[in-house]
């Protein structure tokens, strides 16, 4: 038995276990069942899992055509996708720097696959949390195909998109526009000024310009994405919606309090028809028409639109996530706002405590809600 059928053994259900059907346990790399054939002899039948099953196929490529053979290759780039769908992401990160190696030794590192591989190492990085890394390979990968297949290349302005969102993500505003603006010019040439992806790209573009606090650009900008979104999608199509919500939080942002008010209350009445009150982009929508009602003096309602809200961003996105955590630190203030001081700081104590767990006490968020603690007398 060899050194791989002896670790594939050894990881799958022991013999001296009772046999299960296929299916009882679909973690375990494999299955065994057994059955008594007519003649009364049994029968073990052995059931890979997918990510055995996909590893087995990758061995045994290598072992008859060597690591750089293209079927050795493909077969490495399916093990590593279905790494990815059974959330076996580290991995899924070491596969595919392995078929990566042989990529590069056998077709060089600007060719297309190689390249396409790249693109996927930076995406399972990014999934493991491993932004500064996933961006330097996804800044290679962009630069490459920008040299080898053009600016306005389809993969290039992929690369491009994914490289500016990461670069925003790592606070890098400046690369992040820069980025941003590059995928839009290219896109205005390529498909046209009026395009559903090139006003994406402007939107991506429009987030990072409002980052970098050109609050005017980036209202001029929202602008026009979203009036050429309403013509190419709809007014209620969740790209609309969402950039509906983004130019009522602009609009905040420019002090035009009124204006926002009524832009995101038309957008929560449009998303919950829509969409329904538990979708994302909805309830995006809610919690900016409450800091909206804030800012207008209606502070009674912002409460009862956050008291509404938190529990549907903890059904949709978990207790303790970030964007559920950001909607309970928003009641703390409203409720501050509303002169409810002691339900406050009982509100701001148990935020307090779920930001420290999930997101670490250094993180801004929970430095946060931590000045909220204090504003409403606690420690």
């Amino acid at each position: 038995m060899s050194g791989f059928w002896k670790r594939l053994w050894r990881s799958g259900k022991p013999a001296e276990q009772r046999p299960r059907r296929v299916g009882d346990d679909p973690d375990a790399p494999f299955t065994v069942t057994s059955r008594k054939a007519p003649d009364g002899h049994p029968i073990i039948e052995i059931t890979l899992g997918p990510t055995m099953s996909s590893g087995l196929r990758r061995h045994y490529a290598a072992e008859e055509y060597g690591d750089t053979d293209p079927r050795t290759i493909a077969a490495g780039r399916a093990h590593a996708q279905t790494l990815m769908k059974q959330g076996e992401v580290a991995e899924a990160v070491s596969t595919y720097r392995s078929v990566l190696g042989a990529q590069r030794a056998s077709l060089g590192p600007n060719h297309p696959d190689t390249l396409a591989t790249q693109h996927s190492l930076g995406f399972a990085l990014q999934t493991l949390g491993r932004d500064a890394d996933a961006a330097k390979v996804q800044q290679e990968v962009y630069e490459r195909r920008r040299r080898v297949l053009g600016p306005d290349h389809a993969d290039t302005l992929t690369s491009g998109t994914n490289l500016g969102e990461m670069l925003h993500r790592l606070g890098r505003l400046q690369e992040a526009e820069r980025t941003h603006r590059a995928v839009t010019e290219s896109l205005v040439r390529s498909e046209g000024p009026t395009a559903s992806r090139t006003l994406l790209s402007k939107m991506s573009l429009m987030s990072a310009v409002h980052s970098l606090g050109d609050l005017h650009q980036a209202e001029r900008l929202c602008t026009e994405v979203v009036a050429g979104l309403r013509r190419a999608e709809g007014q209620r199509a969740r790209v609309t919606l969402q950039a509906r919500s983004n130019h009522a939080t602009l609009l905040m942002s420019l002090d035009r309090v009124r204006d926002a008010l009524r832009v995101v209350t038309a957008v929560v009445a449009d998303a919950e028809q829509e969409l329904g009150p538990r979708d994302p982009v909805t309830l995006h929508a809610r919690h900016g028409l409450a800091n909206a009602l804030g800012r207008n003096g209606r502070t009674g309602e912002a409460v009862r639109t956050l008291d509404a809200a938190v529990p549907d961003f903890t059904r949709t996105f978990g207790a303790e996530h970030p964007l559920t955590l950001a909607a309970r630190g928003g009641l703390v203030e409203a409720l501050v706002a509303d002169g409810q001081r002691t339900r406050a700081g009982r509100e701001a104590r148990e935020c307090l405590a779920a930001c420290e767990r999930a997101l670490g006490p250094g993180h801004p968020q929970t430095q946060q809600v931590r000045a909220l603690v204090a504003t409403t007398g606690g420690r």
